[in-house]
Parts: C-alpha cells; sequence; structure tokens
C-alpha cells in the first residue's frame, strides 16, 4: 500500500504553502479599522482679546501696522529713526502677531533701497499668506515712478524689482482675495490712464507678473477741463475710475445758458475678468458755479445699494443786503449702482457745522462721521448690522461649525432679499491639517451655471452637493462664497459672499469601515491626454497621475497602484484606457475608507472634473470626463500564486492517486484527495481567523 506517511507529509507541506499564499493575498486586501485623523475643530473665542507688545530691540520704533484679512493676523513694521527727520535707516524689521498673541520676530538680512527710506516714502502692502509688497518712489532716467519689491516673510527673502506705475499712482489688492492687484496711474492732460494688473504672488517662486494692461479715457468733452480722479474697488473683484470735469469758463460764449452745467462726475467700470473698461457714465452734474468739487472717497456698499461716494461742494453764498460773503461747503451721498445710472443723492447731517469732518463707510451700511478740531468727535449715521459675516445673508443651512452627514445632498443659503443667480464661484475646501499646506479644494462652480437653484420664495439659493465633496471623515471644511455669486433682483447688483473660514463645517470620525478588496478601474483619457501619454515615459505618467489621484482624493499613495497596462478604447480609437489598482488598507490601527469607497470617490470626481481639483493638475485634468470609471476585475493576476499552487497540488495529488492505484487497486486511494482538503480547509480556516476576521466585524458568534 502507499506509504501513508508520505502523503501525509506532502498534504501538510501543501497545505502550509496554500496557507501563506492565502495569508499574502488576504493580507494585501485587508482593511482594519482605527481613528484615520486625529485633527479636532477647536471653538474660537469671539471675546476680544488685548495684547501688549513690547520691542526687545532698543532704539526699535513703531512706524505702521498693516491688518491681514486673510487670517487675522498684524503686521508690525518697526523702524530705526534716522538723524534726518524725513528718513529713516534701511534695515527691514517685521514682527508678525496672530490672533493668539504670538509673535513672529522678522529682521531681515537686507536693506530697503535708499530711494525708499530717504526721504521715506516706502509703503507695507499685504498680498497673500508670507507675502508682501514693499512699495516706494525712485527715480528712473529723471522720472519718478512707483516700484514694489515682493517680500516672503515666513523664509525672510525677497523677490526681484518691478515696476507699478507713476508716482502718484493707485496700488491696490482686488476686494476678492485671489484676483491680484492693479496700478492704475493717474491721468495725463489728455485724461488718459494707464492700468495694469498684476498676478498675486506665487506660492512657490513669489514671482508677480504683469497679466493686463489698458487705459481709462475720461469724457472728450471740449468745454471740460478734468480737474480729478479717484479709484475705487468693485464687489466683483474689479475696479472704478471717477472723472471730475469742470467747465472752462474761458471759452463761455457772450450769451450765458442757464442749463450749463459747470461740474460733471463720471464714473467708469473696469469689470473682472473685462480687458477693457465701460464707457464713462454721468453720475452727477450742477448748474451751480462752484468754487470746488471733490470726492473724498467712495467704497461698495455692502447691502446691495451700488457704490457710495462721500462728496463736498464748496460754494460761496452772497449776501446782497449786507454786501457780505461767505464760504459754504456740505457733504454728500452719492450714490449709483455697477450700471453707472445714479440711485440717490443726500445730503449728510452735520450737527457741529465743522468744515473739517471725514466719513468711513460702515460694513453693515451708513456711515462714521469723524470731526477733527481740538479733540475728535464720532457718530453715527443709520447703521444696520446683523448677526452675520455678510449684511444680506440671512442663514445658512448647515450653520456654522455645524457637523454634516457625508451624503448630505445640498447646502442652503438665505438671504435677506430677493436674489438671482450670477457669475461668481461657491466653492467647497478641506482644510489641512498642516496649516502650512494650502486647503484642497472639493468642488466649485459658479451661481449661473444651472447646477444652483433659486426657491421658490427667492430668497434661498440651493446648492447640491458631489459625493466626493465631505467623504473624508474627522475632517474639517468651509464654503467659499465669492462676491457677485447672486445678485439682488431689484437693482442687479453684486452681493457680498462669505469670506475664507467663515461658514466652517466638519465631519464626524468613522466608526466602523466594512471591509473590501482590492477594485481595479478603468478610466479613459481624452485626445490631448492619449497624445501626451504616447510620447511621455509611461511609467512616469502613471505615477503623476497616481500623485495626483492621491492628493484630490485624498487618500494615501500607497494605496493607489498600477499594472502599466493600457489599449486604445475600441469605441474611441484616438482615445486610451489606463488601468489603476486601488488598495485595501493594511493599516492595523487606523480606519480608513475602504477600497470601494475610494473607487466610488474617484468615480464622482471624474465625472464631475471640470467642478473640482482634478480640472487644475497637469495630469489628472487629461481625463476625459465623458467617460466614466469603470470597475474591472483581473482574477488571474489577483489570484495567480494561489491558482499555480492549486494547479501543482491538483497535478502531484492526481500523480499519487495514480500510483497508489498502481500499488493496490482496491484500496481507498481517494483518501487522499479527502485528506488533502481537511487540511486545506482548516488552512483557509486558520488564515481567515488569523488575518481576515477584523475585517468582518459586522459577523456576530451565533447564539
Amino acid at each position: 500500500m502507499f506509504n501513508s506517511k508520505m502523503l501525509i507529509t506532502f498534504v501538510c507541506l501543501l497545505s502550509i504553502c496554500c496557507f501563506f499564499a492565502s495569508s499574502q493575498n488576504v493580507l494585501s486586501s485587508s482593511q482594519n479599522i482605527s481613528s484615520s485623523q486625529t485633527t479636532s475643530l477647536q471653538d474660537i473665542s469671539t471675546q476680544d482679546i488685548s495684547f501688549i507688545y513690547k520691542e526687545p530691540i532698543n532704539g526699535l520704533k513703531l512706524y505702521n501696522t498693516v491688518t491681514f484679512t486673510l487670517d487675522n493676523s498684524l503686521m508690525i513694521w518697526m523702524i530705526f529713526e534716522d538723524e534726518d527727520p524725513a528718513c529713516i535707516l534701511p534695515y527691514l524689521h517685521l514682527r508678525l502677531m496672530d490672533k493668539t498673541g504670538k509673535i513672529k520676530y522678522m529682521d531681515f538680512n537686507y536693506t530697503l533701497p535708499v530711494e525708499a527710506v530717504c526721504p521715506l516714502t516706502a509703503d507695507i502692502f499685504p498680498l497673500t499668506k508670507n507675502y508682501i509688497m514693499i512699495t516706494y518712489i525712485k527715480l528712473n532716467n529723471g522720472v519718478e515712478g512707483k516700484y514694489g519689491i515682493i517680500i516672503n516673510y515666513s523664509n525672510e527673502s525677497t523677490i526681484n524689482e518691478i515696476y507699478l506705475g507713476n508716482a502718484n499712482g493707485f496700488v491696490e489688492r482686488s476686494i476678492v482675495p485671489n484676483k491680484g492687484l492693479i496700478s492704475i496711474e493717474k491721468p495725463d492732460k489728455e485724461g488718459i490712464a494707464t492700468w495694469r494688473l498684476f498676478s498675486l504672488p506665487d506660492i512657490t517662486t513669489g514671482e508677480v507678473v504683469e497679466r493686463k494692461n489698458g487705459e481709462f479715457h475720461a469724457p472728450n468733452l471740449l468745454s471740460y477741463t478734468l480737474v480729478d480722479s479717484l479709484n475705487f474697488l468693485l464687489t466683483d473683484g474689479g475696479f472704478g475710475f471717477m472723472y471730475i470735469l469742470k467747465y472752462d469758463e474761458t471759452k463761455e460764449s457772450s450769451v450765458i445758458d442757464p442749463n450749463l452745467q459747470y461740474w460733471r462726475v463720471y464714473v467708469s467700470f473696469l469689470r473682472e475678468g473685462a480687458d477693457s473698461p465701460t464707457i464713462p457714465s454721468l453720475v452727477y452734474q450742477t448748474t451751480k458755479k462752484l468754487n470746488n468739487l471733490t470726492i473724498k472717497s467712495c467704497s461698495v456698499t455692502y447691502n446691495a445699494e451700488g457704490y457710495v461716494c462721500i462728496m463736498t461742494l464748496n460754494n460761496t453764498i452772497t449776501n446782497i443786503k449786507k454786501n457780505k460773503s461767505q464760504t459754504e461747503i456740505n457733504y454728500y451721498q452719492l450714490r449709483f449702482l455697477s450700471t453707472g445710472a445714479l440711485e440717490q443723492l443726500n445730503r449728510i447731517s452735520n450737527p457741529t457745522n465743522n468744515t473739517d469732518i471725514d466719513l468711513e463707510i460702515l460694513y453693515y451700511g451708513g456711515f462714521l462721521v469723524e470731526n477733527i478740531y481740538d479733540a475728535m468727535d464720532f457718530y453715527l449715521l443709520d447703521d444696520s448690522g446683523t448677526d452675520y459675516y455678510s449684511p444680506v445673508i440671512e442663514t445658512t443651512n448647515p450653520a456654522i461649525n455645524e457637523v454634516v452627514d457625508p451624503s448630505i445632498k445640498e447646502i442652503i443659503i438665505k438671504y435677506t432679499i430677493p436674489v438671482k443667480l450670477s457669475t461668481a464661484n461657491v466653492s467647497i475646501f478641506q482644510q489641512s491639517d498642516d496649516p502650512s499646506k494650502p486647503a484642497l479644494l472639493r468642488q466649485t462652480f459658479s451661481g449661473d451655471y444651472k447646477l444652483c437653484t433659486v426657491g421658490s420664495d427667492n430668497y434661498t439659493v440651493h446648492i447640491p452637493i458631489f459625493e466626493s465633496t465631505f467623504s473624508q471623515s474627522n475632517s474639517s471644511y468651509y464654503v467659499l462664497v465669492d462676491n457677485n455669486f447672486v445678485i439682488s433682483q431689484e437693482r442687479d447688483e453684486p452681493l457680498m459672499g462669505i469670506g475664507n473660514k467663515i461658514w466652517m463645517l466638519s465631519t464626524e470620525p468613522l466608526k466602523m469601515v466594512r471591509y473590501s478588496d482590492s477594485v481595479t478601474g478603468l478610466l479613459r483619457l481624452n485626445e490631448e491626454g492619449s497624445l501626451k501619454f504616447l510620447q511621455t515615459n509611461h511609467s512616469v505618467f502613471f505615477k503623476n497621475m497616481i500623485r495626483e489621484f492621491s492628493k484630490t482624493i485624498p487618500v494615501a499613495e500607497q494605496r493607489l497602484s498600477t499594472s502599466g497596462r493600457w489599449q486604445y478604447d475600441p469605441t474611441s480609437p484616438k482615445k486610451i484606457l489606463l488601468s489603476f489598482n486601488i488598495k485595501e488598507a493594511k493599516d492595523d490601527h487606523a480606519i480608513e475608507l475602504n477600497s470601494q469607497m475610494i473607487f466610488e470617490i474617484l468615480r464622482t470626481l471624474i465625472k464631475q472634473k471640470r467642478f473640482t481639483a482634478l480640472s487644475s493638475n497637469e495630469y489628472t485634468s487629461l481625463i476625459d470626463e465623458s467617460a466614466p470609471l469603470i470597475m474591472t476585475r483581473n482574477y488571474f493576476e489577483e489570484f495567480r500564486l494561489l491558482i499555480i499552487i492549486f494547479t501543482v497540488g491538483l497535478i502531484v495529488l492526481i500523480i499519487l492517486y495514480i500510483l497508489a492505484r498502481r500499488k493496490n487497486s482496491e484500496a481507498k486511494n481517494s483518501v487522499i484527495f479527502e485528506t488533502y482538503f481537511i487540511i486545506q480547509d482548516f488552512a483557509v480556516d486558520l488564515a481567515f481567523v488569523l488575518l481576515k476576521v477584523k475585517n468582518t466585524p459586522h459577523l456576530k458568534i451565533p447564539t
């Protein structure tokens, strides 16, 4: 009879091989449970906090402070005074205080240009996180101009100098944080003012480049002279330009026209994204022979009433009976819409009858009137505040700091006035655990793209949410609503949005995740991507796309892989299909998204590519979103080792059976197979208990 010891020894060895092969397969497809992210939300107290700053370097004195609206930090500029009171020493000392009172001291190994410090013409200008600009006046070939130096205060380095325009020009950032800055020169004798639109500093190099340029042209009126001009910011991120023209009385005819307009005020708009400004619109004119007409300031009104300027009219009043005259100065609110249409002209009350007053436009409407004499008085005119961060937004659903369900289908904004959808964007970002890294864009689209809807009440806007947007557990998010996302129904005026990190939301930690095996997805490149793939090293292309997938999903790069296989799409021969694998989680101490969930997130990101971060990456932007991500499985590749072991084992068993049969045909030789399968069953059960039982927490012991 066949040697039973030999048979049992062989079957045991074969089962052990199968056990280890199963172990490797199970290990490559196991998902274990723990906490994937530990970042917790911290509630920031709204209570006012005061700090006392004491300069540690003797001799340094305060010169200026600038508030950074992006993170509410304060930049303090300290200087050494020079013997000449009009100058300072050329050393740059900055202190950055965050809202907790923590101070970063920055003493640069750099000296400011002599033109900036003597006489002192330098000014500090916040740009983006880590970058500021120092502007100053200097002579170049005998002509004064305004220049700027970009400074990275995180590593205390400087970037090359840029020319901003003539010395008296206007330099300002757009009211929308990521829209860049503009330089507008003072008009020349012909009433032409050159403008230059610059980018914000590159996040890596800090380089600022000129994007566009053009000219503002004053109205060409032969009998009028341009007296003054003023610049202001637009709600949509653009810029406005105001012209004050006076009638030239030297050209007055002998016949006096009672309807002659001695003063005229025009306004022109360089809207966001436009290449040229609008034709100047007349917003004010008067038949009075005023001594002077000045515009003190212009600003956007934050409650959908357009723009408001503070205008002063200087007039001489003559009392014929007493043969006396006196100067009268009156202040007016000049309101106009973004179309250039005059909205209203109101005289501003001046209870003190002081001719030296200043007015500040308040965020929620109304004004702060400053009377300047020996002391300084303040009083408010018509201020109507709200409990929200935007005057025209009443509530949101979900509310600020609310915990949201990842499967949420929409978010809602309720406005205080009837609205219509417009051209600016609403975006959702996921905050990074690393404060030095930028937030991750989850979705973005404009109001008028027909994804958003206005409710039947005309006050609420419904914003759809993609399945991939809140997919990360235990994470913080914020909704950014750009200005001009909606406009008022009554006046078609752009409305203010919601700024960075105001409408904060969060998701709960994962408690349990069902296990899923590795999955393989097949995606299609567009024609441009297919051509680039054929012209690029394939392994480099796959590697870069996996890296971009990892950042966008986001998921650990180790969870993504590829076999490197590709093929032409039979339905579209010019386009290429690529295969990617999503591996099961292997961390025994972390709760992670399973491979099926990651696949669904990626499928949604590809389907909505134009509205997600995939469209802004070099390689993932080449995906054809019209073709869905398809799940495929290559069973031979996945279980190749097991198939080989079982095939070899089966062949060996058959050989052993034949040999045993020849030796003793009447013996129960089928016990060879029965013994093998019993031991194999035990090996598989043991592999499951040791390696895979944690992936099935939903299984319970029967009672």
